[in-house]
């Protein structure tokens, strides 16, 4: 009975971190996005500058969220919820960011990977990357498009 408790907890926990780190890199993303978007729309900066600018923006706003995940992922350790397996033995929390870069871009080298609850918050992290490097993809369009409409404006 015990056992099963505690199984149950667990998961429930590492639902908790999971859902708690999806809502909040999504918030994130979303006020980097806006709030670079209403800057460049209020700066004389040539095309060129304004699209690196929102290349930056956007790498540092995944960086961030995937910083997040792994401040989760070592919670999750701490808590007891799962741990990782490495193929060189080393884990410290530069592989755990490492895990989680490649985990966020969905990339999944497969070197180190999570055990236990651990694996479900890697599934989440997962869908969450993709679903935010999807709007960045989005973002990035409207920034070039703005572009081509800008200069369409100036050509006429």
């Amino acid at each position: 009975f015990w056992r099963a408790h505690y199984e149950v907890s667990n998961m429930l926990l590492s639902v908790l971190i999971s859902l708690t780190l999806f809502g909040l890199t999504g918030l994130i993303h979303y006020l980097v996005m806006k709030g670079v978007l209403a800057q460049l729309n209020k700066t004389p900066l040539p095309a060129v500058a304004r699209m690196i600018i929102g290349f930056y923006a956007v790498g540092a706003a995944h960086l961030t969220e995937a910083g997040f995940y792994a401040l989760g992922f070592a919670l999750g350790e701490t808590l007891t919820l799962g741990g990782f397996e490495s193929t060189d033995g080393q884990m410290g929390m530069m592989q755990i960011y490492y895990f989680s870069l490649v985990n966020y871009t969905s990339l999944g080298l497969g070197d180190i990977y999570p055990t236990d609850h651990l694996r479900f918050m890697a599934g989440v992290e997962s869908l969450n990357g993709f679903l935010l490097i999807s709007c960045s993809a989005a973002f990035i369009f409207l920034l070039m498009q703005g572009e081509s409409h800008r200069e369409t404006a100036r050509n006429k």
